[in-house]
């Protein structure tokens, strides 16, 4: 709009001084569009001027270029002045808790042997009660697609948590103080420590699990996994109570030759003691926390399990589980989604991290106690209806999806008790000063904020838009000069207001001033010029004009 007014602002003017020598009426004509932005068409059709020498035809031509231009100018300064959607891209640093450290290591050691090994399991951790189940569910889910968020202290998590924790401020949910009585091993929940400022994407350190799950009947570990039950008969008080059983049962495995663990459990049944086979389901899970090779106490643990009753699907099953610590790519969506699902680098656990190794398989072991109830498990019941939701076949007669699904649920499982435990080491107020930096690792990242603005395209973009500058210069020069002219000619005594020809009321006071109407004998007005004819609108073409001036008098008058 702008550049509109100042170009017809310059061509008013030099039209004003182009009309004090004789012009035709066809180029006052196009001066006349031109001012208005507008062109004229005369050569011929209907509704046109036929013009039958091409030397008039040139202000025609003229017009629509210089309409061309125009249009084309005002439609590239609005593409380029109007901001629109831009992404911006900033490196980004920060810390993070690093859990395999020696100096983590040797912390979590002193602490995990205040517990005895039974108490490592216990009710002091109850926040697990509730996200490691469902990180395993949402893991299951992964086996055929579907999709899941894991919530864990109010940060929400795509499918799984990856051993992460937040590095932006933003996404690492809870504000509010843990307090030094809820941090490390008590940790339940509040404020975590995020030294990376708001971006995107980031590379960071997560701890998952390479786990691998089949019969025991092929397994060349021989854990010799029982499970024995006694039958106790129950006949509570009252008349009205029907009398029941409950099942004891001792879960054992032989881990190696000097170790054996166990586990158990308590289901219910009828007052024969006899479970109901479709209602019951009973999944003893035992943890081995460390590998069959007695030497290797920091690399891998051993989980066996097996189905009874409606979960008679799973057989004796073992899952050979190896921790490893990874360099995943994180993601921060828009909507508070982190998703921490692509694997960088990884690899297994070193020495080290015997210690932490010991609180994985300690975790997990509390888990396979947990899930039993009464009448039926978590994890059975994760294993069931996952698989009913993708396939219409008998659990029994696929158990490669079954075994895919229990391993998924085990990692997810690992995964958020990694990081469980790095939220609780990074909670406000687990160190009196911070976390210690022998124990932090380096968070890199990249920040993409879209935003509302103007983007540099490089040198290639300005010189593409250098013709549009140029001339676009050009016109703000000779508007400022016609400005400038206009006010001195305004300040000499013979003219004291400007000539508008593009404006009606001026127009025709100036044609009326100059004579090109006259009176007739009866007192009508007739024109000097030819009739609205074809051939009088063909002959007043060629007719020239010229401005006179007097003051305040303006006239156009008919000149040779």
């Amino acid at each position: 709009m702008a550049f509109d007014s100042l170009f017809g602002y310059s061509v008013k003017e030099a039209m004003r001084y182009l009309l004090q020598k004789p012009r035709s009426l066809v180029q006052v004509s196009a001066g006349v569009a031109l001012i208005q932005g507008s062109h004229i068409s005369m050569w011929g059709g209907k509704g046109f001027h036929l013009i039958p020498k091409w030397k008039y035809a040139w202000p025609s031509l003229a017009t629509w270029c210089v309409f061309g231009v125009t249009s084309l100018l005002v439609t590239g300064w609005t593409t380029l002045l109007a901001p629109t959607l831009v992404s911006c891209q900033y490196d980004v640093q920060g810390t993070e808790l690093n859990l395999t450290s020696p100096a983590f290591s040797h912390l979590l050691g002193i602490e995990l042997d205040a517990y005895s090994p039974s108490m490592i399991h216990d009710a002091s951790f109850p926040v697990i009660d509730v996200g490691g189940p469902v990180s395993g569910i949402a893991a299951a889910g992964i086996s055929f697609g579907m999709p899941g968020i894991v919530n864990f202290n109010q940060a929400k998590y795509n499918l799984s948590t990856g051993g992460l924790l937040p590095a932006v401020r933003h996404y690492a949910g809870s504000q509010i103080l843990a307090g030094t009585t809820g941090t490390r091993l008590s940790f339940s929940g509040g404020e975590t420590t995020a030294n990376a400022r708001p971006k995107h994407e980031s590379s960071g350190s997560g701890i998952t699990a390479d786990i691998d799950c089949y019969a025991a009947a092929t397994s060349s570990q021989d854990l010799n996994f029982t499970n024995v039950n006694a039958t106790i008969s129950v006949t509570p008080p009252g008349d009205t109570s029907l009398p029941y059983a409950l099942i004891a049962w001792s879960s054992t495995a032989d881990c190696n030759a000097n170790s054996t663990a166990t586990q158990e459990y308590v289901t219910w049944a009828n007052a024969s003691g006899q479970p109901d086979p479709a209602a019951t389901g009973f999944l003893p899970t035992v943890v081995c926390p460390r590998h069959r090779n007695e030497s290797d106490v920091y690399s891998r643990f051993v989980i066996a399990a097996q189905g009874f009753y409606k979960y008679d699907f799973l057989p004796s099953t073992i899952c050979e589980v190896t921790p490893l610590v990874t360099t995943t790519r994180v993601s921060y969506s828009n909507g508070g989604i982190i998703n921490a699902s692509q694997i960088i680098s990884k690899q297994t656990f070193s020495p080290n991290d015997a210690y932490l190794l010991f609180f994985l398989a300690g975790v997990t072991n509390y888990h396979a106690r947990n899930s039993q109830g009464l009448m039926n498990n978590i994890i059975g019941d994760t294993l069931y209806s996952t698989y009913s939701a993708e396939f219409n076949t008998p659990i029994s007669n696929n158990m490669t999806a079954v075994y895919r699904e229990l391993e998924n649920y085990w990692r997810g499982v690992i995964e958020f008790t990694a990081t469980f435990l790095r939220a609780g080491y990074s909670a406000k107020g687990a160190f009196r000063d911070g976390i210690p930096s022998n124990m932090t690792s380096p968070v890199n990242g990249t920040m993409f904020m879209l935003t509302i603005g103007w983007a540099n395209r490089g040198p290639l973009y300005i010189l593409s838009i250098l013709p549009i500058a140029i001339v676009t210069l050009l016109t703000v020069i000779a508007a400022i000069y016609s400005l400038l002219h206009s006010c001195k000619q305004q300040h000499l005594p013979h003219q004291q207001t400007s000539f508008d020809v593009s404006n009606t009321l001026q127009l025709i006071m100036a044609c009326s001033g100059g004579g090109l109407t006259k009176v007739s004998a009866d007192g009508d007005l007739t024109s000097k010029l030819s009739g609205f004819d074809m051939q009088g609108l063909i002959d007043n073409q060629s007719i020239k004009v010229k401005l006179e001036e007097d003051g305040n008098t303006k006239k156009l008058v008919i000149s040779k």
